[in-house]
């Protein structure tokens, strides 16, 4: 029997059926997979699981892999698990789980290349794999993490309802394979969809449905109880750290500070102070657009299809992750125009002060926008741990902390080289400004990211809780040694530098002592701030299903 089933066909089976006189069987056999008529105006295909039905037998599972010719360690659908109850009546729930084809799919609107598609027929959202680079911000972007990501093929992929099965009345992969029934095909209202999100429970476990309303349907008649809970709910789980993001963040960040604290400065100094003007601020501005297109080159390392980068702007009108793009695109070119206005200057073809004070101006102002869009990129992904107020300070601060000793660096480095010029000179017009702009945007960084560490005292197992648990837990050397150096090259080095002036006296400042502690400290800056924004990402607690392990 179990041969031949495997042998007939739907089709087969329903014409089997048929000969047999059993007109009203297949009839009802095929309602209970998939229904008969295609969805109407307002409608939609979605999953409909029964809970009690399901035992995780995964057969789901291994008909979705085969069917859809996924990679080895590749899955579309998962199963996962819930547990609660008490010890008179303990309670074990498995839940099988894919795509939900949302109505407001967050895959579709974060992604830049317009890499998605939601059919207004069936309602299916479709990953076009020709079109997608492998920025996997869609990931970021979905809460019950069903999009993965195919190392070997450099995209992602997800479940797409098996839309060529059900295009020729066939069911899904899933949900012909399940033994129980468990798993159907079944129409929605869109509007229902909705009013049924208004309440914010979908499955215990899960992330709310108000971001995206999902479509699939959890149907158990049972009462579960109100203690159900993940099976995995208190591990306390690293995700990717994103290297490339790390170092595309930190030296995109650093070159706008650098910008940004070159616009103050010479805003501050220019009029008294014309010579020592004309002697840095070439230096400065050729090392701040290094920096940023270091780090914009940087981005393109975490694309599985770095060739296709060019379509990253197409998402504009939804994604932040475009706008991040473009943003640091008219940034480079305005950073760009001002370089080369500075190392112009003097020349034949010497531009105005007025102009290149406005290309100054806008590189900077485009800068901080892009450096806004940045942390948008994160904040619009839901997660607590990226909230705005917490990540928009994290990067600014970043940019302070970063970019202001790039200035003072820079600035004594020129001082080496010009004979017009000393290090105590720039010490005393605005290096010990520069230096107290750096103890205080550093301490301010380190109590934010403390801050973090109180939700330990949470009694409930909240996910800021998690996200501290991590961080004193798996990340603990991590965390340690990013605050160490933190303070080191944040405060105590900085505070070393302004009071040389008064150790030093009547002397003045040392410029091999000035400089070999500029140096160690924005080394020492660069490391906290690399090993922080590695906590970012690693930290930070990703919404999946409820008991599915991490991909």
């Amino acid at each position: 029997m179990l041969a031949e089933q495997q042998r007939l066909t739907a089709v087969e089976q329903f014409t089997f059926w048929k000969e047999q006189g059993n007109a009203s069987t297949p009839t009802q056999r095929y309602r209970d997979l998939m229904p008969l008529a295609a969805p109407r105006s307002g409608e939609q295909y979605a999953f409909e699981v029964d809970l009690d039905a399901c035992t995780g037998c995964k057969a789901c599972v291994a008909a979705c892999h085969s069917l859809n010719g996924l990679r080895e360690g590749e899955t579309w659908r998962s199963v996962g698990l819930l547990h609660g109850g008490d010890a008179h009546l303990p309670v074990i729930q498995h839940v099988t789980s894919s795509c939900h084809h949302c109505l407001e799919p967050g895959c579709l609107q974060g992604c830049p290349v317009k890499a998605y598609e939601k059919d207004l027929q069936t309602g299916i959202v479709r990953h076009l794999d020709d079109q997608c680079i492998g920025c996997q911000y869609c990931i970021f972007k979905c809460p019950y993490d069903a999009p993965k990501y195919n190392r070997e093929l450099g995209i992602v992929r997800k479940c797409d309802m098996c839309h060529s099965r059900l295009s020729v009345g066939e069911p899904p992969a899933c949900v012909q394979a399940c033994p129980n029934g468990a798993i159907r095909i079944t129409v929605v209202d869109r509007e229902d969809v909705a009013r049924q999100s208004e309440n914010n429970v979908f499955l215990p476990g899960a992330a709310e449905p108000e971001h995206t309303l999902p479509t699939t349907i959890y149907q158990s008649a049972r009462p579960l109880p109100r203690n159900l809970l993940p099976a995995d709910y208190y591990a306390a789980r690293t995700e990717h750290a994103h290297t490339p993001l790390v170092v595309m963040l930190l030296l995109t960040q650093m070159s706008v500070g650098a910008f940004a604290a070159d616009q103050a400065i010479f805003a501050w100094i220019a009029r008294s102070q014309n010579q020592l003007l004309s002697s840095v601020q070439p230096a400065h501005a050729i090392a701040a657009l290094l920096l940023g297109l270091l780090g914009m080159g940087a981005s393109v390392l975490h694309l599985g299809r770095p060739l296709y980068a060019f379509r990253a702007i197409l998402g504009l009108r939804t994604s932040w992750l475009s706008r991040e793009i473009i943003a640091f695109g008219f940034f480079a070119a305005f950073a760009s125009l001002y370089t080369a206005s500075t190392w112009l200057q003097g020349s034949f073809l010497s531009i105005s002060s007025e102009v290149r004070t406005g290309l100054g101006a806008a590189a900077s102002a485009m800068g901080l926008f892009a450096v806004f869009c940045s942390a948008m990129v994160y904040v619009d992904t839901g997660r607590t741990f990226w909230r705005f107020p917490i990540t928009t300070s994290k990067f600014f601060l970043t940019s302070c902390v970063l970019g202001l000793p790039v200035v003072l660096l820079i600035s004594l480095a020129a001082a080496a080289w010009s004979p017009s010029l000393s290090a105590a000179e720039v010490m005393q017009h605005y290096g010990r400004s520069l230096c107290r702009g750096v103890m205080l945007a550093a301490t301010s960084k380190l109590l934010l990211e403390g801050s973090v560490f109180l939700h330990l005292r949470d009694r409930r197992h909240t996910t800021l809780k998690r996200t501290a648990l991590i961080l004193t837990g798996p990340l603990e050397v991590n965390t340690l040694a990013r605050f160490f150096v933190g303070a080191v090259g944040g405060v105590l080095l900085p505070a070393a530098l302004v009071a040389e002036n008064t150790l030093a006296a009547p002397r003045g400042y040392s410029p091999l002592f000035v400089g070999i502690i500029t140096l160690l400290m924005l080394v020492l800056l660069m490391t906290g701030e690399s090993l922080e924004r590695r906590s970012f990402f690693a930290a930070v607690v990703a919404p999946r299903m409820p008991g599915v392990p991490a991909s």
